[in-house]
């Protein structure tokens, strides 16, 4: 199976090198051969908020790392890998910040980075926990369901990166809709799952049998399986930590590779309906009007020329500074792929890497920057879109590559890979 995977993941990525309208999916594809050819394992812990997740978290790794909280605390994803312990704060911009573990909740909770006002993409931790030693990657997400929407969001699509989940539940609610379809959308992603009960420090042994009972069955009909694992616990006072751990800890040493190469397997088929959905928005794009593309190519250069104004007015001091110009320039890519998105329904995707030193661009010359991403992109547009483009072999020849691509993606979806 590995090999028809990983082969299968090399072919797809090579077919969507030849088309821009899939570059999102061609990252994804990117990191996905990446994770198979490390044999590298997410392990997500994930579910409603308020079920101690960051709790349990800190009780695996033997660390309070964590900021926990009486109101919803997480918001947004904490990746933790082991190593010499550090965190470091990655922004949207692609700036990294190392941080003192006791300044983590400037970032995570969601009290004080309310709605991910500071644009944080992610905080990346490193701690010398037993547990992660064999290549796992620990994941505190935020909780779904609360009063805030964009937690719930995060907690959708990084379930998309998922190759195990620690879904937990707790005592002191039965399972809810909210919970049911999280975990239906964590089955599209995740090949193994472990059900985590916490706070059983709460409830006698016989109301947790009570609600161990009916978990176990309610589960085992939603995971469509004869009857699954529970492991009561609680990040309280520790209890069935342990168990836990090392039901986790022997399934990935004993099936790592079933495990990794079926979560491949779900994140490709994903990855080529997502690509079918795009190029079905980029043909509705295609049906605009010439009068409507032209109104819509206009709003592009007028923002073009926005950006332009405002990377040539930028203050002298800023322009100095390397970190800072290459941050401007990573900003102004995510704000041009939100306005493709906002007038032409597809995802332009730019790579926005980690800022070092070495790869920030040359001091000074940000405005000189900016306009070649903007005329780049404008071409682009120009070309994808055919805009007022006379020439019939051209249009006809991307016509039929679109065809053999929509071709390919539908034979992609309905083969079952071995």
């Amino acid at each position: 199976m590995e090999n028809s995977i990983l082969n299968k993941v090399k072919e797809t990525e090579a077919l969507f090198e030849n088309y821009e309208i899939v570059g999102s999916e061609l990252a994804r594809l990117r990191r996905l051969r990446s994770k198979l050819e490390e044999r590298h394992i997410t392990v997500s812990v994930i579910g409603q908020f308020k079920r101690g997740k960051s709790a349990l978290v800190n009780r695996i790794l033997e660390r309070e790392i964590m900021p926990v909280g009486i109101v919803p605390v997480t918001a947004v994803v904490t990746t933790v890998d082991y190593g010499d312990e550090e965190a470091e704060i990655h922004f949207n911009n692609g700036l990294v910040q190392k941080v003192e573990f006791g300044n983590l909740s400037t970032y995570v909770n969601e009290q004080e980075n309310k709605n991910n006002k500071l644009n944080v993409s992610k905080v990346a931790i490193k701690c010398p926990s037993a547990f992660l030693e064999n290549g796992i990657t620990l994941v505190d997400t935020p909780g779904v369901g609360s009063m805030h929407e964009k937690n719930s969001e995060e907690a959708y699509a990084f379930v998309k990166e998922s190759d195990a989940v620690v879904f937990t539940l707790s005592v002191d609610s039965p399972i809810n809709q909210i919970e049911i379809d999280f975990l239906k959308n964590a089955k599209e992603y995740a090949a193994k799952f472990y059900f985590a009960v916490n706070k059983i420090d709460v409830i006698d042994d016989a109301e947790l049998n009570s609600y161990m009972e009916y978990c176990r069955g309610f589960i085992s009909g939603l995971m469509e399986v004869e009857n699954v694992t529970l492991f009561p616990v609680s990040a309280k006072d520790d209890r069935g930590i342990d168990r836990l751990k090392k039901a986790v800890t022997d399934d990935l040493l004993r099936e790592s590779s079933h495990i990794l190469e079926e979560s491949a397997s779900k994140k490709l088929h994903d990855i080529v309906m997502s690509a079918l959905s795009q190029v079905t928005f980029y043909r509705n794009a295609l049906s605009m009007t010439h009068g409507e593309f032209d109104a819509k190519f206009k709003e592009m250069q007028e923002f073009f020329d926005a950006i332009h104004v405002e990377a040539v007015a930028l203050p002298e001091s800023l322009k100095e500074n390397r970190v800072v110009c290459q941050a401007y320039i990573n900003d102004v890519k995510n704000r041009l792929t939100a306005k493709v998105k906002e007038l032409f329904g597809i995802d332009y995707h730019y790579d926005i890497a980690d800022i070092e030193g070495e790869t920030a661009v040359a001091a000074g010359n940000v405005s000189g920057q900016v306009d070649e991403i903007c005329s780049s992109l404008n071409k682009t547009l120009n070309a994808i879109f055919m805009h007022r483009e006379e020439n019939t072999y051209v249009v006809a020849r991307r016509i039929n590559d679109l065809n053999r691509l929509v071709r390919r993606l539908v034979k992609m979806r309905d083969e079952k890979i071995e």
